[in-house]
């Protein structure tokens, strides 16, 4: 089950914290003034960076929830060797 759970925890994280930094960037470009685009095609291309961006972020975090997962079982299964009860 954490197999499951935590990869899927993982690219959700990945892709909020992908979400929270685009759009901080753009508030901060607001702010100071700077123009992100200036045409459709540049609107696009920026779309196309993002949405790259997005689905690294989104591999990144299965990865490491897969990871994450594998290591809570390996300390699960050396408890157990052990005799420790773990809840």
């Amino acid at each position: 089950m954490k197999k499951i759970v935590y990869p899927f925890l993982g690219a959700i994280i990945a892709c909020l914290m992908c979400n929270v930094i685009f759009w901080g960037v753009g508030r901060i470009a607001v702010a100071l003034d700077i123009r992100l685009y200036n045409s459709e095609e540049e609107a696009s291309r920026n779309f196309l960076i993002f949405l790259a961006s997005l689905f690294i972020f989104i591999f990144v975090g299965l990865v490491c929830g897969y990871y994450m997962a594998k290591k809570q079982q390996k300390i699960i299964r050396n408890n157990q060797a052990d005799g420790k009860q773990f809840r």
